[in-house]
């Protein structure tokens, strides 16, 4: 009841605000947007196979296979989105992002940890922040607040994919949503520079940090008709990521480099290309180090204004026998809305999966979309003791609307 009060009264305070005349010295009018999105879809982790816990086509933040051989069905209400933004003159503003999720029943992780009401909670803050520009040169923009990572292939919210689920290396090993100070700057039209210093990749709760913050950068190229722009992403973080008593040593880092291309090769066909690589130093010489690479090639056809078409392919490596999710044995990398398992929930034991994933979506109207998706996963553990090569199949559909 709480969290229905909290959403009525943001929206009432908003849209009584974006109503209200504004003076031109006191900055632009409140603009309000968001999403509202809804999954569906059923999979099977075969019988007498390997587990795979982060596999299948609704496993980034739906559902978790936790059966071997059981069908998994359900309608689920992937998020309801607000976004609030306002300008203050030219070179200051505020924006925040509120998602809203049904309760998970999932034990709270690190991304949630800002939920209102305790636990998983209902709502999670997905951005709040502030941005000051600097007018020098091209334009120096400071951030301070929690915003996304901009790490990687896929975006953030699920309504702006052409598949319906996340690819492997945006779930597993990247992070998302981070909490610290940005600075950027365009270097030209086509070039930005970010770095950033943030409490952990994990984004973890307030008081549960390190004792030295984690550091990263992104430098992306642009390229291409504007509304077309074809784009080149080079990002890179680390920093020591364990929470645990006496954690926080210098050399116990985890650290990540990711490659990402986006390149409209025609005006109805893209190909998207990403490879990463994430290592996560172990606290004891008894334990190895985590160490993963992943990789994603995906095309995109538009067949018409309002068909299209996507094929995917992902696999990820886990490269060591015996790893820990994490320094200190923490999860270092939050999944998709925060409830599927993080890195390590998987290939515990090293090993590789491959997945495959063939979608396609249909633009009902302007903002509303409908997309299905088949997705396959193969997973061949390195350890033989896990058993034989584990499958799973699924099939899901989403339905969602911009607003």
């Amino acid at each position: 009841m709480r969290k229905i009060t909290i959403l009525a009264s943001v929206i009432a305070v908003a849209g009584l605000v974006a109503w209200q005349p504004v003076q031109a010295e006191e900055g632009g009018m409140l603009e309000i947007s968001g999403n509202i999105v809804q999954v569906t879809g059923v999979q099977r982790a075969r019988a007498g196979r390997y587990l795979d816990t982060t596999a299948g086509v609704m496993a980034d933040g739906l559902v978790v296979p936790a059966v071997l051989g059981a069908e998994q069905f359900g309608f689920f209400v992937d998020q309801v989105e607000i976004d609030l933004a306002k300008s203050f003159g030219e070179n200051l503003r505020f924006r925040a992002d509120l998602d809203f999720f049904p309760f998970s029943g999932v034990a709270a992780t690190p991304g949630r940890a800002v939920a209102i009401g305790g636990g998983t909670g209902d709502l999670l803050i997905e951005q709040a922040y502030v941005t000051a520009n600097v007018p020098a040169g091209n334009g120096w923009e400071f951030l301070a607040g929690r915003f996304n990572s901009g790490i990687g292939l896929d975006p953030i919210d699920r309504n702006e994919l052409s598949t319906v689920s996340f690819s492997s290396t945006h779930r597993l090993l990247l992070p998302h949503n981070l909490t610290g100070v940005r600075m950027g700057y365009d270097w030209t039209d086509q070039f930005r520079w970010e770095m950033y210093a943030v409490n952990s990749l994990a984004d973890n709760a307030p008081g549960v940090t390190s004792a030295i913050p984690s550091l990263g950068f992104n430098a992306v190229y642009t390229w291409g008709e504007e509304g077309d722009e074809s784009w080149f992403k080079f990002s890179g973080a680390g920093g020591p990521e364990d929470t645990t008593a006496g954690g926080g040593l210098k050399k116990h880092w985890s650290m990540l480099g990711d490659l990402a291309v986006s390149h409209a090769a025609t005006e109805a066909f893209r190909v998207g290309v990403e490879g990463a690589y994430r290592q996560d130093n172990a606290t004891t010489a008894a334990t190895d180090n985590g160490q993963h690479i992943a990789g994603t090639l995906q095309g995109t056809y538009s067949f018409s204004d309002v068909w299209d078409g996507t094929l995917r392919y992902g696999f990820t490596w886990d490269l060591d026998a015996d790893v820990v999710a994490g320094p200190g044995g923490s999860t270092v990398a939050a999944a998709n809305n925060e409830f599927a398992p993080g890195l390590g929930g998987a290939l515990t034991n090293g090993g590789v999966r491959h997945d495959f994933a063939v979608a396609a979506g249909y633009a009902i109207a302007d903002g509303c979309r409908f997309g299905l998706e088949g997705r396959f996963d193969l997973t061949n553990p390195s350890v033989a003791a896990n058993g034989a090569t584990g499958q799973n199949l699924g099939l899901a559909g989403t339905f969602a609307y911009n607003f």
